[in-house]
């Protein structure tokens, strides 16, 4: 009954409201990752890109994100109803977020990163690994300008106060007008990028880190440092990283966040001290912990004065498994996201804590989502860098599992975790001060329909018009994910998957984000699934 209602739906309601777009990544120069739009259910299949086809196997999948060129972050953004996905060598195409209709294809360069759209101009801005930034009409795609940034351009493109940035793998940053495409400044960081580049706007200045470990903060007014900090200075364990983050602004407090990662799995996983490696279970026993021990620190709360630590986040590392040379690692995967309540700053983030569902439990599990305050007033009782419990594990899904922590997002009171298996969801509905003090009492959520990757499918159960499933869904890894939901693929693992060895894979474009009245669901593979929301 519930299958045929979706199916129904699809049809039946009527055009919605323009609502917020999504215009470079992290939905904002800040990279907070954060929108204002609530996705309101019902949620319903709209349309599918570069994924699955009729019997839900991959013979429409066009391009996924693997070599020569690594483009692991080549996420999309929207603006203008249009959402524009970058595909590697394939160039970037523009589809139409109303249908998944392709407007245009650019073709003329490699696109391995973020584009970044304009609507000011109505342009989007695309960089490209040839070391070229265009200029395109958003509506045609027509070349209005370009540039050269001297480098492959692999991370996203930053737009702010009618400027436009661009990073080079070399570390060299640029600043060029919008609309005139002239250059103002550009800033060599002396050490290759690692983290796309976010924007304060007071002070102007964007922050990005290379790979000598250190973070830059550069002055958007003339491209002179303000500052240039190694947070983890000496402490800074062998193999550590920033690769494939990206800075996230909280505009309130004056600090930038900045996650760095060792990668060797047995140090990581077994960190905590406690019973089976796990981490304590109070936010003043974890931080005790990172002082006694500050190789651990990974995620650091700098200030935007002048880089020195605002606090110490009560946050111990994870990551996400890939391999590396035959031998699995941990990348950094999962940033905070920064959300504004009644005038003050929270963000929500995985970490980690010895309270565990299940007491039998060890380090690999004892991971959870939290809401971290970020000074002594927002919530009685709690210090900056203190985190409270958010109820999300037990809706199902894996935010439990340490090396398995994945991008997450926000859409109003809506929280999204994109985990290689599914994109899962669940709705604030009650954050008292009382409440996520302990695990077993959080802060009160309400489950949301997952997205899953792949799902085990009869020929009866298999819909391609709802993409929908009425009974919990069963996944092509063996995972179960125990409640009704909508499914990319069926019957087959999600592209790039079968080619290598590791089903996580890493680090890959795989996010959630919400605009325009609808859900955007990007894959491992760089594959879109698109859900169209119900405004109240």
């Amino acid at each position: 009954m519930l299958r045929r209602f979706f199916a129904i739906s699809l049809f039946t309601f009527p055009p919605l409201a323009p609502a917020a777009d999504w215009p470079q990544d992290g939905g904002n120069a800040q990279r907070t990752a954060y929108t204002s739009e609530e996705p309101e259910l019902p949620w319903v299949f709209a349309w599918a890109w570069n994924g699955p086809d009729a019997t839900g196997g991959t013979g429409r999948h066009r391009y996924h994100q693997l070599q020569p060129h690594v483009p692991y972050e080549a996420r999309i953004c929207l603006g203008g109803g249009l959402i524009f996905a970058p595909a590697g060598e394939q160039g970037i195409f523009a589809l139409r977020v109303a249908d998944g209709t392709e407007a245009w294809h650019f073709g003329s360069g490699t696109c391995v990163a973020t584009a970044a759209y304009d609507d000011d101009t109505g342009t989007v801005f695309v960089g490209t690994h040839e070391g070229v930034v265009y200029k395109l009409a958003a509506s045609t795609g027509t070349v209005l300008g370009q540039v050269s940034a001297g480098g492959p351009v692999g991370k996203a493109l930053l737009l702010a106060d009618g400027k436009i940035h661009a990073l080079t793998d070399s570390g060299v940053l640029h600043q060029w007008e919008t609309t005139s495409l002239r250059e103002l400044w550009k800033y060599a960081a002396g050490a290759s990028a690692q983290t796309l580049p976010a924007f304060s706007a007071d002070p102007p200045a964007v922050i990005f880190a290379t790979a000598d470990l250190k973070v830059h903060c550069v002055s958007a007014t003339d491209g002179k440092a303000k500052w240039v900090v190694s947070p983890a200075g000496k402490d800074a364990p062998e193999g550590a990283e920033f690769t494939g983050g990206w800075p996230v602004v909280a505009a309130r407090h004056g600090i930038v966040f900045v996650r760095l990662l060792a990668p060797k799995i047995d140090e990581v996983l077994w960190s905590g001290g406690g019973p089976k490696g796990k981490w304590p279970k109070t936010n003043e026993a974890i931080r005790q912990r990172l002082l006694a021990h500050p190789e651990l620190q990974n995620l650091f709360a700098l200030r935007l004065s002048d880089g020195q630590p605002a606090f110490i986040p009560a946050i111990g590392p994870a990551g996400v498994e890939d391999l590396h040379e035959g031998k699995p690692r941990l990348r950094v995967h999962s940033f905070p996201v920064l959300k504004t309540i009644a005038g003050r700053e929270f963000a929500y983030l995985h970490w980690r804590n010895g309270d565990t569902t299940d007491p039998t439990w060890d380090a690999r599990w004892d991971s959870h989502l939290g809401e971290m305050v970020l000074d002594a007033d927002s919530v009685s009782g709690c210090a900056a860098g203190d985190l409270r419990f958010v109820q999300f594990e037990a809706h199902g899904g894996w935010s439990h599992v340490t090396d398995e922590s994945c991008p997450l997002s926000m859409a109003g009171d809506t929280l999204f975790q994109a985990h290689w298996d599914v994109s899962q969801s669940a709705r604030i509905t009650d954050r008292s001060p009382g409440l996520g003090r302990i695990r077993s009492q959080p802060i009160q959520t309400t489950a949301l329909p997952p997205v899953v990757r792949h799902a085990r499918l009869t020929p009866e159960a298999l819909d391609p018009i709802t993409h929908w499933s009425a009974d919990a869904l069963t996944l092509m890894d063996g995972r179960y994910y125990g409640s009704p939901g909508f499914w990319t693929y069926a019957n087959v693992l999600d592209p790039p998957t079968p080619t290598r060895d590791a089903y996580s894979e890493g680090v890959l474009p795989r996010f959630t984000c919400v605009a325009a009245g609808h859900i955007i669901v990007q894959g491992n593979g760089g594959e879109l699934l698109v859900l169209r929301t119900h405004s109240k």
